[in-house]
């Protein structure tokens, strides 16, 4: 990540889920670089929480916007435009966890859930922000991902395969999105200890044996050092934000990844 603190200077970017562990860090991280933020959170309670110790003014909206709600987000939108200007960059990060057990034994409708909040709210949100962006002829879209989507996790299939979705969603996204100047990214930040990932979070305790295995891995990853440092994890987020990647558009890109070797070998193909 870059070490001027106004890298994203100018940029307007909207962040779902950002009350939660890791889209708060996100938030935090670009407007320190000097980015415009907009944040959204399910509900008008947590809003406290998403704009906690960041400079209150015009360069920050709030607005309470549930991602399955596609007038919620609209109004949101409206009002970033009429505060901002429009939004130059979309971070979707809102997500759930999804029910733990074997598919054929979860709750259908938890199960669904899952797909509606972390794959519907992710397309809903762009249904909301990118008329804007067409409009302006530039944008970009990071959509947080999940080693997840990219494997296999069993027994938490409906994340599993939501993130899964998110992925071909941002793969086909990208391609129609070409032609008006916007680009779009899944990302996958690693297992960091806030959010879904967080330690104390996990159900050690649980009735449900399925959600105590789940506890019991992410102890092991935690244990034999899987997890990821939030700065690490956002320290490759920045780029694609700033536009750095966009060459790289409708990539799966992670963590761990040499984005700036990925463009130089893109620019060279």
């Amino acid at each position: 990540m870059s070490q001027d603190t106004t890298d994203l200077a100018g940029l307007r970017v909207l962040v779902t889920g950002a009350a939660g562990g890791l889209g708060r860090a996100i938030a935090e991280a670009v407007h320190t670089a000097g980015g415009h933020l907009v944040l959204t959170t399910r509900d008008a309670d947590s809003l406290p929480r998403a704009a906690t110790g960041l400079d209150r003014g015009a360069e920050v909206v709030m607005a309470a916007a549930d991602v399955t709600d596609d007038a919620e987000l609209a109004k949101a939108v409206e009002l970033a435009t009429a505060r901002l200007g429009g939004i130059d960059v979309l971070v979707n990060n809102a997500g759930v966890p999804g029910p733990a057990g074997p598919a054929w034994e979860s709750d259908p409708a938890e199960w669904w859930h899952a797909m509606e909040v972390n794959l519907g709210g992710a397309l809903a949100a762009c249904r909301a922000v990118l008329p804007g962006m067409i409009e302006r002829g530039q944008g970009r879209v990071v959509t947080i991902s999940s080693n997840a989507g990219h494997t296999r996790w069993p027994y938490v299939s409906a994340y599993s395969v939501s993130k899964a979705a998110v992925n071909k969603l941002t793969e086909n996204m990208a391609i129609e999105l070409l032609p008006h100047g916007i680009t779009a990214f899944s990302y996958h930040p690693g297992i960091v200890d806030v959010g879904l990932g967080a330690v104390a979070d996990a159900p050690r305790d649980s009735d449900n044996p399925w959600q105590r295995r789940v506890a019991s891995w992410l102890d092991t990853q935690r244990a034999t050092g899987r997890y990821t440092p939030v700065a690490e994890a956002i320290a490759n987020l920045l780029p694609l934000i700033r536009g750095d990647a966009d060459a790289l558009t409708g990539r799966y890109l992670t963590y761990e990844d040499d984005i700036v070797g990925l463009v130089a070998a893109t620019s060279r193909t």
